[in-house]
């Protein structure tokens, strides 16, 4: 059984107060997974990490949110790692939370990503800031940066570990992420004076 079956489980959306991460389904899915999903030894750490299937990278990259975090993971042009990587990190969250890794991925973008964004503008002799709202794949890109950047200060010794870890930490409400666009979002309240406007006659 290929890891596209772990994706093609996943429930309508619902909202962040009545939120269920996991069925009986997904349960028996992912133990079938882990115990069957083939294996390769790593050339750097010695150790053993599971293959990606074809069906499993074509998931990857027609995906838009999963398409979108490995190509900002991806380094020297190496996706194959970057999406490994990710695998990895859905793999941890599905054997640390016994939730639906996509599901828990999808709701901690959801729960970092910015409405609005500011940007420098010239008024006169000084520089303001002025409110600018943001499309779907902006928004998307802000969150991802955020989480990046948050794990890779963490203390887990390998990088799908951090990245694990931070999105559990956006969904049980201990990430700094939060507070980092609670702020962003009280300085375009701030200067929302400077939004002009255009007439219309």
């Amino acid at each position: 059984m290929s890891f596209r079956s772990l994706f093609a489980t996943v429930l309508p959306r619902t909202s962040l107060a009545f939120r269920s991460y996991v069925t009986k389904m997904q349960t028996k899915v992912m133990d079938t997974i882990l115990t069957n999903s083939p294996m390769e030894v790593n050339q750097l750490s010695g150790l053993p990490s599971p293959l990606i299937s074809a069906s499993d990278r074509q998931r990857l990259r027609n995906d838009p949110l999963l398409s979108q975090l490995v190509n900002m993971i991806m380094r020297d042009g190496k996706k194959m790692r970057a999406e490994r990587f990710v695998q990895s990190a859905l793999l941890d969250i599905r054997e640390h939370t016994n939730s639906d890794p996509y599901r828990l991925l999808s709701d901690a973008i959801d729960l970092v990503t910015p409405i609005m964004d500011t940007r420098s503008a010239r008024q006169g002799s000084k520089v303001i800031q002025v409110p600018r709202a943001l499309n779907l794949r902006q928004r998307r890109r802000r969150a991802i940066v955020w989480i990046l950047e948050a794990a890779e200060k963490r203390n887990e010794r390998q990088m799908h570990l951090r990245l694990s870890g931070e999105l559990q930490a956006v969904v049980n409400g201990t990430s700094t992420i939060l507070e980092t666009k609670l702020m962003l979002h009280k300085t375009v309240l701030a200067n929302r004076s400077n939004i002009r406007t255009t007439k219309r006659f």
